[in-house]
């Protein structure tokens, strides 16, 4: 810190003030100075301080993520030099070159215990290879392979055959694995809540459009019958059905026509071929199935996943296996969305049209007649419901008199004004006796005002009774009105009501079993 010189005990004082002053002002500035340096290299110390933590932290973070790298590529590895992972590169390459028309090699498959796709590939590949140019497949045989991949995962197995019979127009396979499929698992393959898996679903969807054959579609309604209890159907799905039956049309007897149309409309050819092109769920079903990891994977990919990287398998369900809905909620939106195939619909109406017929029926009981209309005459000071049939006569009365309190028209009372004037007549006679004529003039001209006072008092009653009677003649008019009104309103809803009854009637004489 800079030292200030003391002022005192110098000789020649003026001049060696300034000098003082002078050194002390010096002294002043390089503090300053001194101290702005000083702020200034902990500011840069601070800066470098933070800038090594920052470089420390990313250090770490780098560090962290090259721990994690380094693990990821040790499963990675790991995963690599699995039999089961060499097993599901062979048989994609060889699947992938055949739908893409390539050359294709045989895969060598050994046998891996616990893993259902190597002897499924062995036994169905030789039929997809057969008839193709170099093809030399020789593997195992189709029922020794297929039995053994059912043996360890029977609902993949067949999956896996039925997908490739539809990629690739293997028909034995697909009725082979159509007639399992649609038999075990019992329940359709529900995931979860009685919930049909899509795999299942597309299954369903294709036999009703033909794509198995006449006798898939059979196979197929008597399953859906076993499964689909409207008895069980709980409050939600049965008020679902109430709403879509109701959905069609924006008043009653337009949606029960529609829907009449709907359920009547003839099913089109359907082109097999354009429908595997235009759907392609069953080729995904196909790749999701080789690309799953086998058991002895699922354990190394669990790890992978909990790094949290996206490359390399994922174990998580497949959309095969995701929810498609429950059969009560698949069958009602294959009946009532425009949308849905009509071979698909017909299926639908197959299985609930008992359903459908306790709906209409109970809906057709639930019908009342239309209650009169009623319309209400509003007015200042309150207001009076008409009917077909009239209206309440007190309560109009009572609106009338409500009415007449808001005009004043009692008028001036002529007996009062009469005598007022003969009062003033009598006074004027009476000065005039007096002598008083001036005075007499004045009050003679008097008697004018109560005359005139009685005209305007009149004149202002009968405005007020004019008013009174205008209102009085619109509230009638309204009321004469209103009650045409409501007759017309009457014969509108008895009209609606009769067309939604008998829309309602043709509908449920246009459903199957119909008497």
């Amino acid at each position: 810190m800079a030292r200030t010189v003391s002022q005192w005990n110098w000789t020649d004082f003026g001049q060696e003030w300034s000098q003082t002053a002078a050194i002390n002002e010096l002294n002043h500035d390089i503090g300053a100075e001194r101290r702005a340096r000083r702020r200034e290299l902990e500011a840069v110390q601070s800066e470098i301080g933070q800038g090594l933590k920052q470089v420390g932290s990313r250090l770490d973070t780098v560090a962290d993520r090259i721990d994690l790298l380094l693990t990821w590529t040790d499963l990675r590895f790991q995963v690599l030099e699995l039999d089961e992972y060499q097993a599901r590169r062979e048989i994609r390459s060889a699947f992938r070159a055949l739908a893409e028309g390539r050359p294709a090699r045989f895969p060598e498959l050994p046998d891996l215990p616990g893993y259902w796709l190597p002897p499924a590939a062995a036994a169905i590949l030789p039929l997809v290879f057969r008839g193709r140019p170099g093809a030399n497949a020789k593997g195992a045989n189709l029922t020794t392979g297929l039995d053994a991949a059912r043996g360890r995962d029977a609902v993949r197995a067949e999956l896996f055959n039925l997908a490739v019979g539809r990629c690739f127009g293997q028909a034995v396979l697909v009725d082979a694995a159509f007639l399992r499929l649609i038999a075990d698992p019992a329940d359709l393959g529900e995931c979860e809540d009685g919930q049909v898996a899509n795999a299942w679903r597309a299954l369903w969807e294709h036999a009703a459009l033909g794509a198995f054959g006449p006798n898939a579609a059979v196979q197929l309604t008597g399953r859906l019958r076993e499964l689909f209890d409207p008895e069980k159907l709980d409050d939600e799905e049965t008020a679902a059905w109430d709403a879509a039956i109701l959905g069609t049309g924006t008043v009653a007897a337009e949606a029960f026509n529609a829907l009449r149309v709907h359920l009547a409309a003839e099913p089109e050819p359907v082109d097999l071929a354009d429908l595997d092109r235009r759907d392609g769920r069953w080729r995904r079903y196909l790749e999701e199935l080789i690309e799953e990891p086998s058991p002895a994977e699922l354990p190394i990919v669990g790890e992978i996943e909990s790094l949290g990287f996206d490359d390399g398998p994922d174990r998580s369900r497949p959309t095969w296996a995701e929810p498609a809905g429950t059969v009560a909620a698949l069958v009602r939106r294959d009946l009532f969305e425009p949308e849905t195939p009509v071979a698909l619909r017909r299926l639908a109406l197959d299985l609930a049209a008992p359903l459908l017929r306790a709906r209409l029926e109970h809906l057709q009981e639930s019908m009342e007649a239309p209650a009169p209309a009623v319309v209400t005459v509003k007015r200042r000071g309150g207001a009076v419901d008409v009917t077909a049939a009239g209206h309440d006569a007190d309560e109009a009365a009572a609106f009338e008199d409500r009415i007449g309190l808001h005009f004043d028209t009692k008028g001036p009372s002529k007996p009062v004004y009469t005598a007022t004037g003969a009062v003033i007549a009598a006074l004027a006679a009476a000065l005039a006796a007096f002598g008083q004529w001036v005075p007499a003039v004045f009050v003679a001209l008097a008697v004018l005002i109560p005359v005139l006072m009685y005209r305007g008092d009149d004149k202002k009653a009968r405005k007020e009774t004019e008013k009174r009677d205008a209102q009085l003649a619109d509230l009638r008019a309204a009321l004469f009105t209103a009650r045409a009104d409501a007759s017309e309103a009457d014969k509108a809803a008895a009209a609606a009501h009769l067309a939604d009854r008998t829309a309602l009637e043709r509908l449920i004489k246009a459903l199957p079993g119909a008497d």
